[in-house]
């Protein structure tokens, strides 16, 4: 019998587990002490979770030599999912489950399936009741009854949310054989969120009853999430519960938007469970803002990944960001001596779940997780390590990394086949790095055959990607390594992706040239004496080092069109450059004709270009490919140069090998590839502003203002968010017709799930008088494409929406694209609605989120996000008056974060 059980009795933005207080755990809690089962059982009786057995907990006692505590035997999970598989959640009261359950059935269109109502609908009546009127023995069999029922007429396409009603022995039982097929996601949080939400104990005693429920929790769970709360520095909670986070804010009157509470937990969870299930479609739809994930990031040229020691993430306030600045992966290393060493058993790995969820929640390039199989002393000089972290010790930390569903995953080569092989086999979408690291040089070294039978026992046992490393003892062993690399090379037949490098100081050389995902660190990390000589390099470092040697070449960028002497483009890239390392250049290119373009092309030093009006249309002839969003929208405003083609069958490969792969070398130019990140500037705003109650559904409605290129790039950017029903209103109809139908005749969908429930449709509206259409909702998704100041001595337009267009009962979001004046009529109009939901965002929000992109297409290299926003504020000038306040505001809330 399949029930549709409804969301729980509030709206989503007055959420009953959302995030209510910053997180202010900063230390390790106290040892598993051990205590009475009768005094266990009492406690849970008191949290509400009295459903936990005190059989269970003794099972618990048993296995507390164990870092992270597993009952559950070898890891036999495989982790491979049906992208419609259903999903279900557990955890303790507190942790958000329902929320995360609602956000993903909102966004999704998954059915919402709670447990405890799905047992009140068969039983016909509550637990309590049911428990009240019934012996115990009776009331295990009716709830083994209904939850075996409910999960197995619920297999797919649903959400479910078990309380702790569902963890009766048989409900563990039935969950660890669900998980064979299906995501069974542990959802956990920081003591203080969960006090703050049950109103009841202290923090300590929700710490304890965190110890003796996680291991349970964990061994009827194939995956964990940790639900981060909001942080003070960046995400600050008010005492009234609500977001006052900068970003989507009144940036004017300072009013802050309580709407957007769990905005980034949405984007957390929905990208967790995209990756966990192995939703393709999603994933792309998700990375589409950053056009480097076209190309795994393993198969890039010259890419970085910023190595960080778990224990420094622990004991230091990071800058997250700062970490992350322009590397294309992050390395999380668990440096973990021993499990008294940083609290125990369960601490340890609530602690690494909330470490991996600040990361996730702070960078958009991959997570690798390393555990180190050697552990140095803290504070030692000494090169040699210690001692060597124990099989089971190990594997237990590779088995809580594979939880948490990490890009990358290393397992060291030197561990049995046995250990190599449960890592591999239950690796779910997780890529998995067989690791080699010695700490001297092996017999024969790089040119003996000692690591071509590593690399040979890698692919045997499944792995994706290999990593070997010694020490240097010569400058010679550089040049060494590279002949082991051309040896992989030259091998038949497709090869694992190989990280090949030197470690010590002399070893620098060779993590420069290192192609894949070198390991690099961050001046922050960096504490040796400015006297001793760095084993290590940063990425701006690498980045130097391949341009002096002459590896790459400095490029020139433009900004092209007929009157683009007022761009910020220049400083923001230039900029970006310089502090990258990078020694490119971009400028101004201003031509009356598109025959301008042709001095560009002629240049062997040219790098790409941003085109301006009215260029953006009328250069589509001349191009040699177009991206599908380019071709889509039917104008691009970047154009990146092809320098050589690359024998495929497949011509999207093709291009991405043109354009993703040959960056930042100079030479004759045999084609122009034309892509559009306008849509991305936009689509990031929309993303930021709109709140989970306006989650984009089938119903959902967008209001498009304009008939022009950008408001061929709004529409677009709705689409491939999921608005199917969009509304265009321009002065002049006829151009809106002809927009309208532009995108009529084409067959554009965002997902499969929005193709299953029709396509997108653009109609227009002739009058501004005219009533919202009765059959559609009222928009939540706005976007003006038309200029707020004078043009050609006409006044300006001082537009507002109609108030009968705005009458969404959860507000939605506005994205005026115009930046002069700031402060339009729009923003003005949008701003005085911000109690009713409305959130506003202008053009200076849109120049550098497509700004990103351009420079991605334009490097091969991630932007410095934070550094491009602070250049673009700084760059402003608005020559009717502009609110210097305001522009300082928005410097001192800079967030970089994607969306």
């Amino acid at each position: 019998m399949s029930i549709l059980v409804r969301p729980p009795k509030r709206k989503l933005q007055e959420p009953d587990e959302g995030p209510r207080k910053h997180s202010a755990a900063s230390s390790w809690s106290p040892g598993f002490r051990s205590l009475p089962v009768s005094r266990r059982a009492s406690e849970q009786r008191e949290a509400g979770d009295s459903h936990i057995s005190s059989a269970s907990l003794r099972e618990l006692h048993s296995n507390r030599a164990s870092p992270v505590l597993y009952d559950n035997g070898p890891l036999h999970t495989p982790r491979q999912f049906s992208p419609k598989a259903s999903v279900v959640l557990i955890g303790i009261r507190g942790t958000g489950k329902s929320s995360l359950a609602v956000i993903l059935a909102a966004t999704t269109g998954r059915r919402l399936i709670d447990a405890d109502r799905y047992f009140h609908q068969m039983a016909g009546c509550s637990r309590a009741v049911f428990k009240k009127d019934n012996d115990h023995a009776v009331y295990r069999q009716q709830e083994a009854r209904i939850f075996e029922s409910m999960l197995s007429d619920h297999q797919e396409d649903c959400v479910i949310a078990c309380g702790a009603g569902s963890m009766e022995r048989s409900g563990q039982q039935l969950l660890r054989e669900f998980a064979q097929t299906h995501p069974v996601i542990h959802v956990t949080r920081d003591p203080e969120s969960i006090q703050s939400y049950l109103k009841a104990w202290d923090t300590q005693k929700v710490r304890h009853f965190l110890e003796l429920s996680g291991p349970i929790y964990r061994s009827c769970s194939n995956l964990e999430f940790f639900n981060l709360s909001e942080t003070a520095n960046r995400e600050s909670i008010a005492k009234d519960g609500h977001d006052h986070s900068p970003g989507p804010r009144d940036q004017r009157s300072q009013t802050p938007t309580p709407f957007l509470t769990l905005k980034r937990v949405q984007r957390d969870f929905l990208r967790f469970i995209a990756f966990v299930v192995g939703d393709s479609t999603e994933l792309s739809r998700q990375h589409a803002s950053f056009p480097l994930t076209l190309l795994p990031v393993e198969t890039r040229q010259f890419t970085s990944a910023v190595s960080v020691p778990f224990s420094v993430l622990c004991e230091k306030d990071l800058d997250i960001e700062e970490l992350e600045f322009t590397v294309d992966a992050f390395e999380l290393k668990i440096d973990v001596a021993s499990p008294s060493d940083m609290g125990a058993d369960s601490n340890l790995a609530d602690r690494i779940s909330q470490v991996v969820s600040t990361l996730r929640r702070n960078i958009i390039v991959p997570l690798m997780y390393h555990v180190e199989s050697f552990i140095t002393p803290r504070r030692s000089r000494s090169p040699a390590p210690a001692s060597r972290t124990a099989d089971e010790s190990y594997l237990n930390l590779l088995r809580h990394g594979l939880r948490l569903a990490p890009g990358f995953l290393t397992v060291d080569l030197t561990r049995d086949d046995n250990i190599i092989s449960q890592v591999v086999s239950a690796r779910g979408t997780t890529k998995i790095v067989g690791h080699f690291e010695t700490f001297h040089p092996i017999a024969g070294g790089w040119d003996g055959d000692e690591y071509m039978k590593l690399y040979e026992r890698a692919k045997k046992l499944g792995c994706n990607v290999v990593r070997f490393c010694q020490p240097a003892e010569t400058l010679e062993d550089n040049n060494a390594v590279q002949r082991f690399r051309h040896r992989i090379e030259s091998l038949p037949g497709p090869q694992l992706p190989l990280i090949a490098y030197n470690t010590g100081p002399l070893g620098r050389v060779s993590r420069c040239f290192n192609p894949i995902l070198t390991p690099v660190t961050h001046p922050s990390l960096i504490t040796e004496s400015p006297t001793q000589l760095i084993p290590t390099i940063t990425a701006r470092h690498a980045q130097e080092a391949l341009f002096s040697t002459f590896a790459l070449d400095p490029m020139q960028f433009f900004v092209f069109g007929a009157n683009v002497t007022y761009s910020m483009s220049p400083a923001m890239h230039n900029t970006a450059f310089k502090l990258c390392g990078m020694p490119h250049h971009y400028s101004i290119f201003q031509s009356p004709t598109l025959r301008g373009l042709n001095e560009l092309v002629e240049n062997q030093f040219f790098g790409g270009s941003s085109v301006s009006l009215p260029y953006k249309t009328e250069v589509i002839p001349l191009l040699h490919s177009m991206s599908p969003h380019a071709r889509a929208i039917g104008a691009v405003n970047t154009l990146i140069p092809i320098r050589s083609h690359e024998d495929s069958n497949d011509p999207r490969l093709s291009q991405e090998s043109s354009v993703f792969i040959q960056k930042c070398r100079a030479g004759p130019i045999k084609g122009i590839h034309g892509d559009n990140t306008d849509w991305i500037g936009i689509c990031n705003c929309i993303r930021r502003g709109l709140s989970p109650a306006n989650a984009v559904r089938p119903s959902t409605t967008g209001l498009v203002i304009g008939s022009g290129g950008m408001a061929r790039a709004a529409i677009y950017s709705m689409i491939h968010l999921g608005v199917q029903n969009i509304f265009v209103y321009n002065r002049t109809l006829a151009n809106a017709e002809k927009l309208a139908q532009h995108y009529n005749r084409q067959d554009l969908f965002a997902n499969e799930r929005m193709a299953a429930d029709g396509r997108p449709r653009v109609s227009t509206l002739s009058s501004l008088d005219e009533p919202w259409p009765a059959e559609y909702k009222q928009p939540t998704v706005v976007v003006s494409g038309i200029p707020a100041h004078s043009i050609g001595g006409a006044p300006a337009p001082n537009f507002n929406v109609p108030t009968q267009w705005l009458e969404s009962p959860t507000g939605g979001v506005v994205v005026d694209l115009a930046y002069k004046p700031l402060n339009t009529p729009l923003m003005k109009q949008i701003r005085a609605l911000s109690h009713r939901g409305w959130v506003a965002l202008d053009g200076l929000d849109v120049l550098p989120e497509q700004g990103f992109a351009q420079f991605e297409l334009f490097t091969g290299r991630r932007a410095p996000r934070r550094l491009m926003r602070k250049i673009v504020l700084q760059e402003y000038e608005d020559d009717e008056g502009h609110d210097s306040s305001a522009i300082r505001d928005r410097l001192q809330h800079l967030d970089g974060q994607p969306t």
